[in-house]
C-alpha cells in the first residue's frame, strides 16, 4: 500500500416514507463488484462533503438532497488504500431514484441490511442507520412498582423515543428483572429497543434486545457477550476503552463526561476519539436534546443522557 492521502467519498443514507433505506448494487467490473452500497462517491477537489453528497446522488440515482446531517466516519484499510467513508443521513429530498448509471437500486427495509454484502467499510454505517440520534438512559426506580418511574416513562415513549437503556442500583436481581421485563411491555406497542445496564446473563434472562456494559466490565471481556442478532454496548471514557469495544466487536459506545463534571471532556476531545473510532459513538454526560446538532457536528451518532432527558418536555429528533 502507497502513502497516498487516504480516498475521501462521500455517501449518504436516505430513507423513503416507509422508513426503507435506498442501496446501489456496484458493477461487476468495478472494484468491490456486485456488492451492495449506499449512493455516493468521491470527494472532488474544493468540495465541501455536503456539497459531494449531493453532487453524487444527482449524478448516481437523480436525487435531490434538501437537508442532511453527519451521520458517521470510519476510516478502513483496503490492501491497496486507505478510504475515508463520510456518510450523511438525508432528512429531506426530492425526486424519484433510478439507477443512472444502469445500476441495481433497491430500497431496503433496515432489519434486511444485515442479510446484503457490503464492502467492509460500510458495516459500522449498517449499525449507525439501525440507531436512532437519541439514547436514553432511564432514572432510577425506586421500587419495582415505582408509579412516577413507569409515568415518566410512557410520557418519554409518547414523545418518539426508540432506544432506551434501563439503569438501577437500588433493586436487586429479582427487581430488577421483575422491572425490565415491565418495561418491555410497556415499550412493545411503541417498538422500542430495550437494553439492559447489567450483567450479559441477566439481560438474556429478562428477553431484552441488548445489554449495555460498564467499564470495568468491558475491559475484562475477551470476546463478545452475546450473540450479533441482540445489541451490545459499553460506557467508554477513554480512547483505548473504545479501542476494547472494538476488539470484542461490540455494536455502539457512550463517550462521557462531555460536561457537568471537572474532568469534561468537551466537544474538541470528543471529536478527536469519535474520528479513530470504527463503531458509532453517543456523546454523554450533562447532555440535553438541545446538543443534537453539536454531537453530529463532533461525530457523534447522537446524545446519550438521563436527567436532562428523561425529564423533558422536549420532543426527540431521531
Amino acid at each position: 500500500m502507497t502513502n497516498l492521502a487516504p480516498l475521501h467519498v462521500v455517501a449518504g443514507v436516505v430513507r423513503n416514507a416507509q422508513g426503507d433505506i435506498l442501496l446501489a448494487r456496484r458493477h461487476p467490473t468495478k472494484e468491490h463488484g456486485d456488492l451492495w452500497e449506499f449512493p455516493g462517491g468521491k470527494r472532488e477537489v474544493g468540495e465541501q462533503p455536503e456539497e459531494t453528497l449531493v453532487r453524487e446522488f444527482k449524478e448516481e440515482v437523480d436525487i435531490t438532497i434538501q437537508r442532511a446531517h453527519p451521520l458517521i466516519r470510519i476510516r478502513h484499510t483496503y490492501t491497496h488504500r486507505e478510504v475515508l467513508l463520510d456518510v450523511w443521513s438525508v432528512e429531506q429530498f426530492s425526486g424519484k431514484a433510478w439507477g443512472r448509471e444502469g445500476q441495481p437500486i433497491e430500497w431496503c427495509a433496515p432489519h434486511l441490511l444485515r442479510t446484503k454484502t457490503f464492502p467492509a467499510a460500510n458495516y459500522p454505517v449498517i449499525t449507525a442507520a439501525l440507531l436512532p440520534a437519541v439514547y436514553l438512559i432511564t432514572a432510577e426506580p425506586l421500587k419495582r412498582n415505582d408509579p412516577k418511574f413507569f409515568y415518566q416513562l410512557e410520557r418519554n415513549l409518547e414523545q418518539g423515543i426508540q432506544l432506551l437503556q434501563f439503569r438501577s442500583s437500588f433493586l436487586d436481581a429479582h427487581e430488577y428483572c421483575y422491572c425490565a421485563e415491565k418495561i418491555l411491555t410497556i415499550c412493545e406497542p411503541y417498538k422500542v429497543q430495550v437494553l439492559a445496564y447489567t450483567t450479559p446473563a441477566i439481560a438474556l434472562s429478562v428477553g431484552v434486545h441488548g445489554v449495555h456494559l460498564q467499564q470495568a466490565d468491558l475491559l475484562q471481556l475477551v470476546e463478545r457477550p452475546l450473540k450479533k442478532d441482540l445489541w451490545v454496548a459499553a460506557s467508554c471514557h477513554t480512547p483505548d476503552d473504545i479501542k476494547q469495544a472494538q476488539t470484542i466487536d461490540l455494536d455502539f459506545v457512550t463517550l462521557s463526561p462531555i460536561r457537568a463534571t471537572s474532568n469534561a471532556l468537551g466537544w474538541l476531545t470528543f471529536f478527536t476519539q469519535t474520528e479513530q473510532a470504527k463503531i458509532p459513538v453517543f456523546a454523554s454526560g450533562g447532555l440535553q436534546y438541545q446538543d443534537i446538532g453539536f454531537a453530529w457536528a463532533h461525530g457523534g451518532q447522537g446524545i446519550a443522557g438521563q436527567k436532562k432527558i428523561w425529564d423533558s418536555t422536549m420532543h426527540p429528533i431521531n
